[in-house]
């Protein structure tokens, strides 16, 4: 009986002690009520007065499971870094994780988007386009992080980074480079808004991706991961996804699912 009553003891105490080190993960566990996303402020996409389309289909993601949205403006290549040291939970525009071999994004099974990327160039009688392959061996642009050189199919030994898509267009009309890169949406409405002429310029489509909200690889982001997917399914079988890309006139790329 003596022993037995020790046993009990020292299985209290082993609980016990069990149970002072369990903290850590009940709080891994617990719900999440907010999500803070860091983007560039890309127009008709992420505005700066909260609106966009990757704005508002993460508001209807994550709003009805009771998650806020906490945003903050940054350039692309600082969102990365935020991601990268986890003080940031999400961001927009990023290719898969394992294309973008950045083992410390999670990337959803289910695109935000389908971007196009588009070289736009001097039309002159010496160039002429043939494919990507037009651009080996001439001088790119882009805007910093955008990291065309890692997924175009050529060699490219001379590019410049620029801060953004106006930036890059002034600088193609002066001569800098031969061509500039950019998402397809995001250079047009550049154009648009900065009156840019384009009668001596074209433009051709060399990538075609899917890009993602991406979320930091820690516990709390594959939560938001999991959530994500579901919530982006439902909101394609419902019609809700396609509304938003239809109030923003942005085109849907999803063609052949539910709502479409």
């Amino acid at each position: 009986m003596i022993f037995k009553i020790k046993f009990l003891k020292d299985a209290l105490i082993l609980a016990s002690l069990l149970l002072f080190f369990m903290p850590i993960n009940i709080q891994a566990d617990e719900k999440i009520d907010q999500i803070s996303i860091v983007s560039e402020s890309w127009d008709k996409y992420s505005n700066l007065d909260g609106s966009g389309l990757f704005l508002d289909i993460s508001r209807a993601i994550f709003e009805p499971q009771g998650i806020s949205l906490e945003i903050e403006y940054i350039p692309y290549k600082r969102a990365l870094h935020r991601l990268k040291v986890q003080t940031a939970d999400a961001m927009y525009g990023t290719y898969s994780a394992e294309k973008e071999g950045k083992d410390y994004l999670i990337t959803p099974r289910s695109p935000i988007d389908i971007e196009q990327t588009v070289a736009i160039y001097k039309a002159t009688d010496s160039l002429n386009w043939h494919g990507v392959a037009t651009m080996e061996n001439l001088r790119l642009a882009w805007v910093r992080g955008y990291d065309y050189h890692e997924n175009l199919p050529i060699e490219i030994k001379n590019f410049t980074e620029v801060t953004n898509s106006e930036q890059g267009l002034d600088m193609l009309k002066v001569g800098r480079f031969d061509f500039f890169l950019d998402h397809a949406g995001e250079l047009y409405d550049t154009i648009k808004r900065i009156g840019f002429k384009t009668s001596d310029y074209q433009s051709n489509i060399v990538l075609e991706e899917n890009v993602y909200m991406a979320f930091a690889n820690n516990h709390k982001g594959k939560k938001l991961s999991e959530i994500y997917d579901k919530e982006f399914e439902r909101l394609k079988k419902s019609g809700e996804l396609k509304a938003i890309f239809d109030q923003y006139d942005i085109n849907y790329p999803f063609s052949g699912d539910s709502g479409t």
